[in-house]
């Protein structure tokens, strides 16, 4: 039986889904952030808690980095601060740090929210497909009579152990580096995956997350073609595996952000799908890698979070 509640999550209201396997808590002031997705069956918290225990409220256009990193987060319509047709977009985008109008209906929680600098309407709706599994619906609309580009990516954070390994499909064999370290090396690097070659000559598999060195942080974007939209986390102390589902001609790119400390000493991990490529607008329309929306033009996309045992 599926239950659509309010309730608290820390120092923030929120709206708890709870179905026999999964409990899911939702911060509609805050972004309209998943906050938690838990899986009951074995107690376990999939997404990274904020480490203060609390959370503080950011204002439209704050750097993301000095607030809340936790939890999964929607990047529209830019994930780095960049300029667009002379408008300067923030930080990890628009709707993250911005309330949004929410309602329960339905058996689901629907969401919309206008963005401040591009004439786009977002929307999210979240329902349970099965108990096991919850689909998000989203839509984003061009409300104005100009070609617009955007780029989204699914900015989900989750918790990770020695025992936790990526799961990608297998035609995602070369990636490039977008983050430097002494591990990967200088931006825009080329490396194989799995097994690929550090900056020390060694082979790292980089599907296993222990490999990667503390104090450090990792993101690459794969540069193959994902065929198969089905990506993912394998819990293996835990035998439970975490999948995320998508159409990949909607959503052809994919990043993986690892922090071992190296960013304000937290350790979480992100597998970003991702509408365009890479992280900045500019940078995706450079590269022709970028969503445009004709004017007054929709374009939809569904996720599915499922969680499972191995």
């Amino acid at each position: 039986m599926v239950q659509i509640r309010d309730g608290k999550h820390f120092n923030m209201d929120a709206i708890i889904m709870e179905s026999k396997y999964l409990q899911i808590k939702i911060l509609p002031k805050l972004g309209f952030k998943i906050a938690s997705f838990k899986y009951i069956s074995k107690d376990k918290e999939l997404l990274f808690q904020p480490e203060k225990g609390s959370y503080d409220i950011p204002h439209y256009g704050a750097p993301f980095e000095k607030y809340d990193t936790s939890g999964l987060d929607e990047m529209i319509p830019t994930i780095d601060e960049c300029v667009y047709k002379g408008r300067q977009l923030p930080d990890h985008g628009e709707v993250w740090s911005v309330p949004w109008n929410v309602e329960i209906r339905n058996n689901a929680v629907r969401g919309e929210v206008k963005l401040k600098k591009l004439p786009l309407q977002f929307h999210k709706t979240l329902a349970f497909q099965v108990d096991n599994i919850l689909k998000i619906d989203y839509k984003v609309k061009n409300l104005e009579n100009e070609s617009i580009d955007f780029l989204w990516a699914l900015h989900g954070l989750n918790v990770f152990d020695d025992g936790t390994r990526t799961l990608v499909p297998k035609e995602a064999q070369s990636i490039l580096n977008v983050h430097e370290n002494d591990v990967l090396g200088m931006i825009g690097k080329k490396n194989l995956f799995p097994i690929a070659k550090s900056m020390a000559e060694d082979s790292i598999d980089l599907s296993l997350l222990k490999n990667y060195k503390d104090n450090r942080s990792y993101k690459y974007y794969f540069l193959d073609q994902i065929k198969n939209g089905e990506v993912g986390l394998h819990y293996e102390n835990e035998n439970i595996v975490y999948v995320l589902r998508y159409d990949s001609e909607k959503i052809p790119y994919l990043g993986v952000w690892v922090t071992k400390g190296g960013f304000k000493g937290e350790y979480n991990c992100a597998i970003e799908p991702s509408t365009g490529h890479y992280d900045s607008l500019e940078l995706a329309i450079q590269n022709e890698k970028v969503t445009r929306l004709k004017p007054y033009e929709e374009f939809c996309w569904t996720i599915y979070m499922e969680v499972k045992e191995a």
